[in-house]
């Protein structure tokens, strides 16, 4: 049994019998108040999607070390780099029962686009980061819905390709939540066609599959 935590944005819990994986410890859950870090709960490992502020922030990144005993933090070197001068250890290789798929950022509007690490967590849920390019999923597909580097119209294309039994909503914090509610219903009636069930979660909403 696998429980899926939405905290904000993109980043997510996983728990499993191995513990918990964090994904993508950004400013959006850390600085705004939106999601009460006090109901975390015990991480075991966090992974990092890529350097964005969005997706990882050092001083959240040092606190999950802090509060928790033996937490390990995976990414790619560009993140390595980044969180060194905070004195944050980086595993650049994959943990137990993560796999991952390397890729680059989809082109941002200042034209970057950096390094991505899509990583699948045992076997049941794919985070692919800031990314179209991953070529598979697990089951269960964290999707980003509104993006500056896509759309969601893309979002949707790219659910199809990699046709995951379900996706839950990423990367949508700059909506409201009645922009949110309308993309959720949206995102949910077209991914039916295709035989993908849309999962709408907020922020700290939880399924269990």
């Amino acid at each position: 049994m696998t429980t899926i935590r939405r905290l904000t944005d993109s980043c997510l819990t996983v728990t499993t019998e191995a513990g918990t994986t964090l994904f993508d410890p950004g400013f959006h859950t850390f600085d705004t108040g939106e999601f009460d870090l006090t109901s975390l709960g015990d991480v075991q490992r966090v992974l990092i999607t890529h350097e964005h502020g969005d997706h990882v922030k050092p001083e959240f990144v040092a606190w999950l070390i802090d509060r928790g005993s033996d937490v390990t933090v995976h990414s790619n070197q560009s993140v390595a780099d980044l969180l060194a001068p905070h004195d944050i250890t980086v595993f650049t290789e994959n943990p137990a029962g993560v796999t991952s798929e390397d890729v680059l950022h989809d082109t941002t509007p200042m034209g970057t686009a950096p390094p991505n690490r899509a990583f699948t967590v045992e076997g049941v849920l794919t985070h692919p980061g800031d990314s179209y390019q991953p070529i598979a999923s697990a089951p269960v597909l964290a999707l980003p819905l509104l993006t500056p580097w896509g759309s969601t119209t893309a979002s949707m294309d790219f659910a199809r390709r990699l046709a995951p039994q379900q996706a839950i909503p990423v990367h949508d914090f700059y909506l409201g939540e009645l922009g949110r509610n309308w993309i959720n219903g949206m995102a949910k009636k077209v991914l039916a066609e295709s035989g993908i069930e849309f999962v709408p979660l907020g922020w700290g909403e939880s399924f269990t599959v």
